[in-house]
């Protein structure tokens, strides 16, 4: 039994109404929400971070797990899943890019979050510095060494040290919110 409004007085009285017994798990079901929901609600901005100096070793994929964390030394973190089968060719003083994506990226991000095998297919992209793949279409690169690894529940934090960085243009970037593609 449940108290419900009276529709038929009009004066907001209330009235005991049986209710089956699932109607209850059903409405806190709809109203449950998930932590990925609420991790979500923070925008984030969204980069492809690639590594491998040899085109048979390339490897690359979208993240929006990237933070700054010091500026002397210049340094920044990203994660990856533990169970990526790609996280051990993020070797200690191995080099990286970090590509910070544009808002005319959007099917880069989709390509680098999807399928390992069409991930360098017909792609534009040049060498960097430190021989890493990078794509001149970002907003900008960062050229970085892997520092450390560290473990974290069902991620792996990659803490770099930043060796090289570059401004490309001046488009608006690559948001995530909600779930979704956003601009600002």
């Amino acid at each position: 039994m449940v108290d419900a409004p009276d529709s038929k007085s009009g004066e907001g009285n209330l009235v005991r109404v049986r209710v089956s017994p699932a109607l209850p798990k059903l409405l806190n079901m709809k109203k449950k929400q998930t932590l990925t929901s609420v991790f979500s609600l923070f925008s984030t901005g969204i980069t492809i971070v690639t590594n491998g100096t040899k085109k048979s070793e390339y490897f690359g994929c979208t993240i929006n797990s990237f933070t700054s964390v010091s500026l002397n030394p210049a340094m920044f973190l990203f994660c990856l899943g533990s169970d990526n089968k790609h996280l051990k060719t993020f070797k200690l003083q191995s080099p990286l890019n970090i590509n910070i994506l544009s808002n005319s990226q959007k099917s880069l991000s989709n390509k680098f979050a999807g399928r390992l095998e069409d991930r360098w297919k017909n792609l534009d992209y040049d060498l960097s510095k430190n021989k890493v793949p990078y794509f001149k279409k970002s907003l900008g690169l960062i050229e970085a060494k892997v520092f450390q690894k560290i473990l974290a529940g069902d991620h792996t934090i990659l803490l770099c040290k930043i060796i090289n960085y570059s401004n490309f243009n001046s488009k608006k970037p690559l948001i995530y919110y909600k779930s979704k593609y956003q601009t600002i």
